[in-house]
């Protein structure tokens, strides 16, 4: 006689704990998601404004340099 192997086969279960553990975890993903978006687009974020402060200073010195060239040229 043939002794079979039997696989069990779990049926998704339709606990209502379940159901509301992952409705959880999908609107604390989305809360990360929407908090991270909002925390990088802040006017009270250090490092936006540090960022903002150093590129206007760079433009500011590019600009500088720019009309320095332009007057040489005008000198030639």
């Amino acid at each position: 006689m043939r002794k079979t192997l039997s696989i069990p086969f779990y049926d998704f279960p339709s606990s209502p704990i379940l159901i509301i553990g992952a409705l959880g975890i999908a609107v604390a993903i989305a809360v990360f998601f929407v908090a991270y978006q909002k925390y990088f687009s802040s006017p009270l974020n250090r490092e936006l404004s540090e960022k903002k402060k150093a590129l206007t200073k760079e433009q500011k010195e590019l600009n500088e340099r720019l009309e320095k060239i332009e007057q040489d040229l005008k000198n030639l």
